[in-house]
């Protein structure tokens, strides 16, 4: 009906609006009214005061904004901690008067409010359950604490509050609506997505304003770019149609993310605008890589589900052999010869099978306790003929005082092989399913750590990867989702599109891992191996399986 109006003298309308601004609204040390609670020593953040406390409140001086024309705000929180009620109240006015004349209106975190030039934010706690030891349980109320008996076993059960109340990570996001009579050119929208997402032709905007009061100077006094990080604001444009009873139906149209401020003019003879530019936000969010490295240089790989992933040699410590141990009443010593070139830990015995002296006692060798004799009747040579045991390792006797070898002597040591440190990046995994040495699965060499990463190996090895489970992430529309929250574009998600896609697929499960790419590559290297189309429609990020049809 409103649009079959719009025929009848319906006027079109456009707006744009620029957002976030961080309102400061006042919460600091000493700023504003505390009634038993507290500055929390960071932004956003306030703590109930010391003691048993059951209420409390914070009450903001009245704050204006920067610009009259920033007419939107958002409030979000974190999740209150405690067992205490948080209520976040604003009221605000063309004036500070007009402020303190209004009523204070609840918050919802993430719902739009209207915002007047002056505000005044109010936070109450409010004690919703008590808790204190009584002597007489006659006096128990349902606030108390109190305790249970747990008979016929004995002990008590306890229940008491879960500490005092906080508010966390409070914040107002203002939302900055330029004058219609200041916007000269509303420039045109254009986005393109080529439905196998091999192409995306980015719909950069020009925005031309007004610039005669040298809004857009830089800091000028009414200027609306006055925060230093102004390249991070975002940019709505609304279409509409006012009906002739004054309401106005507002389409968006186009968000992008503010690049530059171009073309600035004013002096005399030159006209009075500027440019401001932007870029689509949905383009321009899809440029952002993920799985990028930390700032130490970290690899940090986007990961979803189960992939066999290459592990890349970080430390290598090297073979060993633990000091020799003798029983016996032979006065000969033993010394060890020779880098240790096994795979495994061993435990090395060797045992005089003859009494006499260094170069004619005789004496055999094992590495399973005695159980079985590698090798037996060897002489025990001195230093001029060393007798090979085996993995490069060489012993040889240097006589004593005394009889050098007495049957059943014995000699015992242990010999490490060298351990190789694999990482795989991308950790902590949920679990490591399989370690491949090679090519082929091995356990009998190998620790795994799926909470690092980290891969040991005892002995050489050619190479090494893992099967490991990021998590149960496993159908690549659910990973698709994931890449565009990652960078920010959930909101953006057209769900019934998305949920209709997983339906007609349910059987298609795969892993992932992106390393330092585009979330536009990521995903497009999804939908191709798995025939999905996907769109942007006014800003909304659609998605169809393909299922053979023309």
């Amino acid at each position: 009906m409103r649009e079959e109006g719009r025929c009848r003298g319906a006027r079109p309308r456009v707006k744009a609006v620029l957002f976030p601004y961080g309102l400061d609204y006042g919460l600091a040390p000493g700023s504003g009214e505390f009634v038993q609670t507290a500055y929390g020593g960071e932004p956003g953040k306030l703590v109930m005061g010391d003691g048993y406390l059951t209420s409390g409140s914070w009450t903001s001086p009245v704050v204006q904004s920067f610009s009259p024309y920033l007419d939107e705000a958002v409030p979000s929180w974190d999740e209150p901690a405690g067992h205490m009620d948080v209520e976040i109240q604003l009221r605000t006015g063309q004036t500070p008067a007009g402020v303190a004349q209004a009523a204070f209106t609840l918050l919802t975190s993430g719902q739009d409010l209207s915002l007047a030039p002056y505000f005044q934010v109010k936070v109450n706690f409010d004690e919703t359950i008590r808790a204190w030891g009584l002597d007489d349980p006659g006096e128990a109320d349902e606030f108390t604490a109190y305790a249970v008996d747990q008979a016929p076993d004995g002990g008590f059960e306890s229940y008491a509050s879960e500490g005092p109340g906080c508010l966390t990570g409070f914040s107002l996001a203002g939302r900055l609506t330029l004058p219609e009579r200041e916007i000269i050119d509303p420039g045109g929208v254009r986005v393109e997505l080529a439905q196998d997402f091999s192409e995306l032709r980015a719909g950069d905007h020009v925005l031309v304003l007004d610039n005669r009061v040298g809004q857009w100077l830089h800091r000028a006094e009414n200027a609306c770019m006055k925060e230093p990080d102004w390249t991070r604001k975002q940019l709505g444009l609304y279409h509409g149609w006012e009906l002739a009873d004054g309401t106005v139906a507002w389409q968006l149209l186009y968000q992008g993310e503010v690049q530059r401020l171009a073309g600035m003019a004013h002096g005399w003879r030159q006209p009075h605008r500027v440019r401001l530019e932007s870029q689509d936000s949905v383009a321009a969010r899809l440029k952002q890589r993920i799985g990028a490295p930390a700032d130490t240089g970290e690899r940090r790989p986007f990961m979803r589900g189960t992939y066999l992933a290459r592990g890349e040699l970080i430390r290598v410590v090297e073979a060993a052999t633990g000091d020799i141990t003798r029983t016996g009443s032979g006065s000969a010593t033993v010394q060890l010869l020779g880098t240790y070139r096994g795979d495994y830990l061993l435990d090395y015995l060797l045992e005089a099978e003859t009494s006499g002296e260094v170069g004619s006692a005789t004496f055999r060798w094992s590495h399973n306790q005695g159980q079985s004799w590698q090798k037996t009747n060897l002489t025990a040579a001195g230093a001029d003929g060393p007798v090979e045991l085996e993995e490069g390792l060489s012993v040889y006797w240097e006589p004593g005082l005394g009889s050098d070898l007495v049957a059943g002597d014995r000699w015992t040591f242990a010999a490490s092989p060298p351990i190789y440190h694999y990482q795989v990046f991308g950790a902590p995994f949920e679990a490591v399913t399989a370690v491949y040495l090679s090519g082929e699965e091995d356990d009998d060499r190998v620790t795994k750590d799926a909470v690092t990463g980290l891969i040991q190996v005892s002995g050489k090895n050619a190479s090494v990867s893992a099967r490991v489970v990021k998590d149960h992430t496993t159908h690549p529309v659910d990973m698709v989702a994931d890449i565009l929250a990652e960078v920010g574009l959930d909101a953006a998600i057209d769900q019934d599109s998305f949920a209709l896609a997983k339906s007609l697929t349910p059987e298609y499960a795969i892993g992932i891992r992106f390393e330092n790419l585009t979330a536009a590559q990521a995903i497009r290297e999804i939908v191709r191996r798995c025939l999905y189309d996907l769109w942007i429609d006014f800003g909304e990020i659609k998605i169809r399986a393909y299922l053979g049809e023309a």
